[in-house]
């Protein structure tokens, strides 16, 4: 099974090498900025740990959403992804809502996360309307990820 990062223009036929080495790169890019914001994400929940003593409590939706966008091109459908990604994002809104209404504790971190997410998603989505005009489908992407 190929990995992402060695996939080729000729992996799909018909496909503009400089347009698919543009967007490869796009992809790549966007998993960094995922990347980051889970480590600061992360940091910034040992941080509260170390000084309030208790974690940020929707820690897991985090870090599923996270390995949701992460997973994008490797495992799931980029078109149904962006639902299940937009889902987990709604639900860690209304927890924090639901959490701040009956402790009393803001949780900024999260918020900063679902700010960032949001725009990784759009970069995300981006990404894939440029996939769609080369003429990448999840179906060629499956077929040549399992190579």
């Amino acid at each position: 099974m190929k990995k992402f990062k060695s996939l080729t223009a000729s992996d799909f036929p018909g496909v503009i090498a400089k347009s698919f080495a543009e967007w490869k790169e796009a992809v790549m890019k966007n998993r960094g900025f995922i990347y980051t914001v889970m480590l600061i994400y992360l940091i910034l929940n040992v941080k509260m740990y170390g000084t309030t003593g208790y974690i940020i409590y929707d820690t897991p939706i985090v870090l599923l959403t996270g390995f949701l966008l992460i997973s994008e091109h490797t495992r799931y459908a980029p078109e149904k992804l962006t639902l299940y990604v937009i889902l987990s994002l709604c639900f860690l809104i209304v927890f924090n809502i639901v959490l701040l209404s009956t402790t009393g504790r803001f949780v900024g971190e999260s918020l900063l996360v679902i700010v960032a997410l949001f725009w990784l998603i759009n970069r995300s989505r981006n990404n894939n309307r440029l996939a769609n005009e080369l003429g990448i489908t999840d179906t060629a992407l499956k077929r040549a990820l399992s190579k």
